[in-house]
């Protein structure tokens, strides 16, 4: 059975959202798209206002459903990466997203379902601290900045140990102490999977319990190491098709969190980070709808549909929660996948309008009004959970002054950016937190924004007198001057950052530059653990979830320096504990309304903060020649082609029209 804990997936129309923009600065637009109202989560699923979707989407009949032929994906950027664990853009992810699987799947609501797990049960829940681990951690001695020198995924840090200083002995809690503590019954969930027999991988292996065990000690020390191991204890094999996870303390999102990202071939698991890709002599092999047939870097890449897909040898019918129609196939029907990557976003418009591709995305607002215009192309979107955000240097003087960070933010034309540069394909965000993850995120959308609106409207004149009160405590004299740096190969948000730039020189106070990079390059620069000293205020976009903490945690949790996506260096213990304590504990895992309630005061306090301005909520934008027919929206980037080409969890399957 699917976990029911619905939120909404806020599927919109163009004509919506472009009237949202119209009255939005009379009544704000956080109910302009439909978001969650009911703050239990207990809707039905819709969003529109009469109760029912309105999706752009072409509902198809399954009866004009055509099997074969080729689609061709226009992307902007390369694979740089076909290993999951050690990859974090999302052009790779999504690359992946049609070759590897996990144990769990989502429906566009996010409501779970098993997937290469048969079942899962959640055996017991204990209601442990952080601090009754103390008896199993290792000791070790800081070295040079209080770094540790075991080598070894750290599992848990004693919490009056998270600073250490060189020389300082620190507790912590390592993979093998893990196994002790489980051993004695230490531990707050026990979540077991029942593996689904007769799965195959593309090399005809089957898939078993070694494998998921093989997949998860791959994320140790990877690149999603933190995001893991913030809740994951410990994991074992209990027989050949079960498999144990741990978590460490009671987590309202464990069932969602704690499978792994994909499952491999064990002898794919255990290459060294960054081999698993066929650059590296190692083809990607999973268990997923389409195989990796070949390459040419920075050129192209092509998939065919694996012919021994578990779901077809089985049968879609095969799996218990399917309840959709007879006809519906039991695999995808599309034959090839072929990634053309075309940077540019001119010159991939212009394929898609010479027929050189069939489907893109990520093109400028104004070339999307273009393709929407037109009867000869079509472009489906929903709103998704992705957002675009600023960092200030936060522990860079002056901008580790709270009030200097809270004019940058009162700088931030969100409404003249969500307008006029992305053309109504985006929305203000006045608060943290979208629609879609407003369900377990928020008591009251609408009241959480009231409160906090006022830190994040234009106001040049507050900002004035915040700059002013900071300059003369620090004794700065106007102008100073700042850096805000952005990928060069999004036309809008480079806009978005020239336009906060202005406003911030209108001021008079500061003396501003953009600087544009790469993507590729970008990524690595502002990946950089060091990157949040250098003094600049960076601008990216994030692809959230299905959870609410994404929108919180991946941008101001410690552990996430260096890694997706704490770039400014945030590291506060008060900010660590205030996000733990909406996720994790008895109290929370067990009582949604009180979860809500805490991330109210976790976005309130974020907001205050101000050490992430959080600009805009993107759509999810698919732009479609007329041969791809049945396309549905998935509202997150990385898994958009596997959702629309085959996900029975809500009976969606695009075909192409020859």
């Amino acid at each position: 059975m699917p976990q029911d804990d619905k939120q909404v997936s806020p599927i919109v129309n163009r004509r919506r959202l472009l009237q949202g923009v119209g009255v939005a600065g009379a009544v704000g637009l956080a109910g302009c798209f439909g978001g969650d109202d009911d703050p239990s989560g207990d809707d039905d699923g819709s969003n529109g206002d009469d109760g029912t979707a309105d999706s752009p989407t072409d509902d198809a009949p399954l009866e004009e459903l055509v099997e074969g032929g080729t689609l061709r994906v226009g992307v902007g950027s390369n694979v740089d990466s076909f290993d999951p664990p050690n990859s974090s853009d999302t052009t790779s992810s999504l690359s992946q997203s049609l070759i590897f699987e996990s144990l769990t799947t989502s429906d566009a609501e996010g409501n779970l379902y098993p997937w290469l797990a048969e079942s899962w049960d959640v055996l017991d829940t204990n209601s442990v601290e952080l601090t009754d681990y103390e008896p199993y951690m290792s000791t070790f001695t800081a070295g040079e900045e209080g770094a540790l020198d075991h080598g070894e995924q750290e599992i848990i840090r004693h919490p009056e140990d998270m600073v250490p200083e060189e020389g300082d002995e620190v507790r912590v809690l390592l993979f093998d102490d893990a196994a002790d503590a489980v051993a004695d019954g230490v531990f707050g969930v026990q979540i077991r999977y029942h593996i689904r027999e007769g799965v195959t991988f593309h090399n005809g292996e089957e898939l078993t319990a070694e494998n998921v065990i093989a997949s998860y000690d791959r994320i140790k020390l990877s690149d999603v190491s933190a995001q893991y191991f913030d809740s994951t204890l410990y994991y074992e094999e209990v027989d050949e098709y079960t498999v144990d996870i741990f978590a460490q303390i009671p987590d309202a999102e464990a069932e969602r969190e704690l499978p792994p990202i994909g499952v491999f071939t064990v002898e794919q698991a255990q290459l060294p980070a960054g081999d698993l890709d066929p650059r590296q002599g190692n083809d990607p092999i999973g268990t997923g709808p389409y195989v990796f047939v070949e390459m040419e870097d920075e050129q192209w890449v092509d998939y065919e549909k694996n012919d021994d897909y578990w779901v077809e040898q089985m049968g879609v019918d095969s799996i218990d929660w399917f309840d959709g129609p007879a006809e519906y196939p039991d695999g995808p029907v599309v034959e090839e996948v072929t990634f053309e990557i075309i940077p540019d976003n001119a010159t991939r418009s212009a394929a898609l309008q010479a027929d050189e591709i069939d489907i893109t995305t990520g093109l400028s607002s104004s070339t999307l009004n273009d393709f929407d215009d037109s009867e000869d192309f079509s472009v489906t979107f929903v709103e998704t959970g992705g957002y675009t955000y600023f960092q200030p240097p936060v522990n860079v003087e002056p901008w580790d002054d709270q009030r200097l960070r809270q004019a940058f933010n009162n700088l931030v034309p969100r409404e003249l950016i969500a307008d006029q540069i992305f053309d109504g394909w985006s929305t203000p965000a006045y608060i943290m937190i979208p629609g879609l993850a407003q369900g377990l995120g928020t008591t009251d959308a609408q009241a959480l924004e009231d409160d906090v609106r006022h830190l994040n409207e234009f106001d040049p004149e507050r900002a004035g007198e915040l700059i002013e009160e900071v300059f003369d405590d620090y004794g700065i004299e106007a102008p100073l001057e700042v850096q805000l740096e952005v990928n060069v190969d999004n036309d809008d948000r480079v806009n978005m950052v020239e336009l906060v730039a202005e406003a911030m020189e209108d001021t008079g106070y500061f003396e501003t530059s953009v600087e544009t990079y790469e993507w590729t390059t970008y990524v690595g620069r502002i990946m950089d653990p060091e990157y949040g000293d250098r003094g600049h205020i960076s601008c990216v976009g994030l692809s959230g979830t299905f959870n609410p903490h994404s929108f919180a945690d991946a941008l101001h949790h410690s552990t996430n320096v260096g890694q997706c996506c704490n770039l400014a260096g945030i590291s506060e213990d008060w900010i660590d504990e205030l996000l733990e304590s909406a996720r994790y504990g008895a109290d929370v895992a067990e009582d949604p309304d009180l979860r809500r309630e805490r991330y109210d005061e976790v976005f309130r306090e974020l907001e205050e903060y101000a050490g992430s301005a959080i600009a805009i909520f993107g759509t999810q934008e698919s732009v479609l020649s007329t041969r791809v027919r049945n396309w549905a929206q998935w509202p997150f980037h990385e898994g958009y082609l596997s959702y629309a080409l085959y996900s029975p969890q809500d009976e969606r399957i695009a075909w192409i029209d020859e």
